[in-house]
């Protein structure tokens, strides 16, 4: 038996075979209730999402990369998480990374033969990686060439290792975790940029969220390391340091400004009645954790 026909994402589903003449409505309600199982499907992977946020925002907090690398839409969530992570946490673009096989030009048409080369995978990642990283391969199937490969090589290199996967039959040699997402057949046969996908963006979600909140990132549910680089963040900004500093928005825009417009800063600086290099200090002496920072006495 091909391996291929093992793979639930390429199996058939059974709820959905009247897609091609459903109506619009049906359609709509057809794929919205498949999208449910997405949801589900994390839910029951959350030990293994618990694991690899610990891990990653060890990783992060040591000075390691948090490397995502993947094929196709796999590949295009990866990057596009690592991208999101910049404005978000103000993390640099190099301490968490985004590989997708066929590089930059697949993010915008798809380069479907890369997948298969898994000596590339090996090749890519080790430009990269060192044994202080962890490396999350993202492979919908489970059997991609090119993540595989990715992931023996970041192994052999002694990084920690995750595979994330729709597939509870993964081949996990070289993964220290894994996460399975068992979201089943897609709407539309293979075509995992459905409910493969949604399930994978939203475990990446809870993985970048999840460390950078453990790594000092967050301040209760805030995003007080958001770079300010227009003027909806910027609002946001000067809004999070009104609501955590208890001032008013003269008054927490002003602070904003002082700080060089770091949000941190301008909560310790009005908190503590500090000078920004003594609140830069603090802030540094408690490695960026803001609670941190505010309690000591």
């Amino acid at each position: 038996m091909n391996k291929h026909s093992l793979i639930p994402t390429e199996t058939i589903n059974p709820r959905t075979r009247k897609l091609g003449s459903s109506s619009p409505q049906q359609i709509a309600r057809m794929i919205n209730t498949e999208d449910f199982n997405a949801a589900r499907a994390v839910k029951k992977a959350s030990a293994a999402i618990a694991k690899t946020i610990k891990v990653a925002a060890e990783t992060f907090l040591n000075g390691g990369k948090i490397i995502f690398i993947g094929a196709g839409t796999s590949g295009r969530l990866g990057v596009l998480e690592a991208a999101e992570c910049v404005p978000t946490f103000g993390t640099k673009p190099s301490q968490i990374v985004g590989i997708i096989a066929g590089g930059k030009k697949a993010m915008f048409r798809s380069q479907e033969g890369a997948e298969d080369d898994e000596k590339q995978g090996g090749k890519d990642v080790l430009k990269i990686a060192t044994n202080k990283d962890l490396v999350i391969g993202i492979t919908a199937s489970g059997i991609t060439p090119y993540v595989l490969g990715a992931l023996k090589s970041a192994k052999q290199k002694a990084c920690r290792t995750v595979l994330l996967a729709c597939n509870k039959k993964a081949d996990i040699s070289h993964a220290d975790i894994f996460i399975g997402l068992d979201t089943g057949a897609e709407a539309l046969n293979g075509s995992t940029r459905m409910k493969a996908g949604t399930a994978t963006k939203m475990a990446l979600n809870a993985i970048s969220t999840g460390a950078m909140a453990r790594a000092g990132k967050v301040y209760e549910n805030l995003m007080v390391d958001v770079q300010p680089t227009n003027q909806k963040l910027i609002r946001r900004a000067v809004r999070l340091i009104g609501t955590i500093a208890k001032t008013d928005e003269k008054t927490s825009h002003n602070l904003f400004l002082q700080s060089g417009k770091s949000v941190k800063t301008a909560i310790v600086m009005h908190c503590k009645k500090a000078s920004r290099p003594q609140a830069q200090k603090q802030l540094q002496k408690h490695r960026g954790f803001l609670a941190e920072a505010l309690h000591e006495n």
